[in-house]
């Protein structure tokens, strides 16, 4: 039988470097699958097996997205089948601003389990991204793991995996010369971890490459991360202390000193965002719970205007939250506060310097 007379393409979900993700209708059973064709001028039969090879041997685990017995080859193909993720990657999930809290625990804790027992079959991932992770249902309450083509056995020697994200790339590897090879070993999907939790919260890589000297972003990090300063750079002020904790373990420069892919779940019942700057045109500060709203100053207008007590004891609470515990001229970092806010926020609401006008009378 021909390829035809097996399956009907449907559409093409997605088309790289090295190979086309179709949808397609499955005649004889007439089920969707999704075949991952891979262009054979470009690869070895050795390596599609290996892929395929890794996939199928994985699939049984509940977060690792499963492959089909079926793997054939045609004039310029090699093929294989998998399952269907019908609200396709995370990458085409995740907004300007990223996800939610909540969502972002979800997703760490289904991929820390897959990749820990990845790592418990002393296997790699090795390109661990948004673009790799499936997503099964809309809250994210079932993402799954893909893409095993760059999988490779714990200790062997390998080459930089060609064609990813450069903010992916752990910074030994980043300074390695050409094709210079290196041992595979799981503290590299640790680091990618790392990225990616960080993608999924803000939207953005937190910086362009792990490189000290070309990129400012690493090297302020980097400098909190070695306790060179007590400053938290800019662009991870949103988080809270016990996530700072966190990054620092599976983001740290020296590979030797990163935490396990699995040390996240001994985060999932702390706070991870203190506050941080709405994109919404009705809300200047939200909270990061419907149920712990203390944690920063709350000012979504749909609940309606606050009590000056009540506006004053959040603003001490978010204060404190930042080490601001001595006693201070309120009313001054009120004013620096809101001239901050106005200064740096592009949304934000001129209606709402009704609320500071009230604040600073009382």
């Amino acid at each position: 039988m021909t390829f035809a007379d097996q399956y009907n393409i449907e559409k093409t979900l997605a088309e790289g470097c090295f190979a086309k993700i179709l949808l397609c209708r499955h005649r004889p059973t007439n089920t969707t699958v999704v075949l991952k064709a891979v262009h054979a001028e470009l690869t070895t039969i050795k390596e599609f097996q290996k892929e395929f090879h890794y996939n199928y041997e994985l699939s049984h685990h509940h977060h690792i997205l499963s492959a089909y017995a079926v793997a054939f080859q045609t004039k310029d193909y090699y093929v294989f089948a998998m399952e269907h993720a019908p609200y396709g990657d995370l990458a085409s999930n995740i907004g300007p601003n990223g996800l939610h809290e909540t969502a972002c625990k979800q997703i760490a804790e289904q991929l820390s389990s897959a990749l820990g027992f990845m790592h418990s079959k002393n296997l790699v991932h090795r390109d661990l991204k948004i673009e790799n992770v499936l997503v099964f249902t809309p809250d994210f309450t079932r993402v799954k793991l893909c893409d095993f083509g760059a999988t490779t056995k714990k200790g062997l020697l390998v080459h930089k995996v060609k064609h990813t994200w450069t903010s992916c790339v752990p910074p030994e590897q980043l300074e390695l010369i050409k094709n210079e090879r290196f041992q595979c070993l799981p503290i590299s999907d640790s680091w990618q971890f790392g990225i990616l939790l960080y993608n999924i919260l803000t939207g953005n890589p937190p910086w362009q490459s792990a490189d000290w000297v070309k990129d400012q972003a690493y090297s302020n990090f980097m400098k909190y991360e070695q306790r060179k300063t007590t400053k938290v750079p800019d662009s991870f002020r949103r988080f809270s202390p016990r996530l700072m904790r966190c990054f620092r373990k599976y983001l740290t420069h020296d590979p030797e000193d990163r935490c396990k892919i699995t040390e996240v779940v001994k985060y999932m019942k702390d706070r991870w965002v203190e506050c941080r700057i709405s994109a919404s045109k009705s809300a200047t500060l939200i909270a990061p719970h419907h149920h712990d709203q203390d944690s920063c100053i709350y000012l979504n207008q749909r609940e309606g205007r606050l009590s000056g007590d009540e506006s004053k004891l959040r603003f001490k609470r978010m204060m404190s939250s930042y080490g601001l515990d001595i006693p201070i001229d309120q009313t001054m970092v009120r004013r620096r506060v809101w001239d901050w806010l106005s200064t740096c926020d592009g949304n934000f609401d001129p209606e709402i310097e009704s609320l500071h006008a009230l604040d600073m009378a009382q």
